[in-house]
């Protein structure tokens, strides 16, 4: 019996040692962890986004730093969004909101993705800055628009609203200007009829927006050429009404 009790015995001193062991290499990986995020979020405030990519990156494919794994990825989308990998940080969104749908961070993740639309679009005239920006295709343009007005719906509280709307501004713009664009193209090729549908089209989307009291004008001088008198005199008088 004694013996049976001194095989218990050393059976509980190994497991409390184990324990141990296992509580001290846990707390390591925990210390180390937090300090290559330090590390990772100092070349982030740098602007060092190669090298916080590097770190972050190597944090997230261990997959074992369970109390900080969504900060990785929120600061790896921040890095690859500010090295303009536009389709890499795209790609960890989508991965994120898979992982995390109801993470507290949430709208800072959807605002920074209309944040890459809004910067591939601009990219485009970047890499071709000979084209007059406004001529050029709006696709990511559209989208972030679209995106930005769900986003003021779906997180009126967030402390990114302020500058969302004033972004969508930015891109009714961008899109109205496009839009007028076209119409001129229209009229200077001598068709008016489009002129007037895209003037009505612009005037719908966009009447807040310089593109529609301009495309007024156009559309005047559309009917005038028409010989549609009565229509080209009512927006004669909005125009003066609007002071054009």
């Amino acid at each position: 019996m004694k013996k049976k009790n001194n095989i218990i015995c050393i059976f509980l001193i190994l497991c409390l040692n184990l324990t141990v062991r296992c509580e001290s290499s846990n707390n390591q990986v925990f210390i180390k962890a937090h300090h290559f995020y330090e590390i990772a979020r100092e070349k982030l405030k740098e602007k060092n986004f190669n090298d916080a990519i590097y770190i972050l990156e190597k944090m997230k494919k261990r997959n074992i730093y369970n109390d900080i794994n969504d900060k990785i990825q929120i600061n790896l989308i921040y890095a690859y969004y500010k090295n303009l990998d536009f389709n890499i940080a795209k790609k960890n969104i989508e991965d994120f909101i898979k992982i995390y749908p109801n993470h507290p961070n949430i709208d800072y993740i959807i605002y920074i993705k209309c944040l890459i639309d809004i910067s591939m679009d601009k990219n485009i005239f970047f890499k071709n800055s000979s084209i007059n920006y406004y001529k050029n295709d709006p696709h990511y343009a559209k989208i972030a628009f679209f995106q930005l007005k769900n986003f003021i719906l779906k997180y009126p509280k967030s402390l990114y609203i302020t500058n969302a709307k004033k972004k969508l501004v930015y891109l009714k713009y961008r899109l109205s200007e496009h839009d007028l664009k076209i119409l001129e193209f229209y009229f200077f090729n001598q068709k008016y009829i489009a002129v007037i549908n895209r003037g009505e089209e612009i005037i719908q989307k966009y009447s807040d927006m310089p593109a529609t009291r301009k495309a007024l004008i156009y559309m005047k001088k559309s009917y005038l050429k028409l010989k549609i008198f009565n229509t080209a005199k009512k927006i004669s008088k909005i125009i003066s009404l609007n002071k054009i």
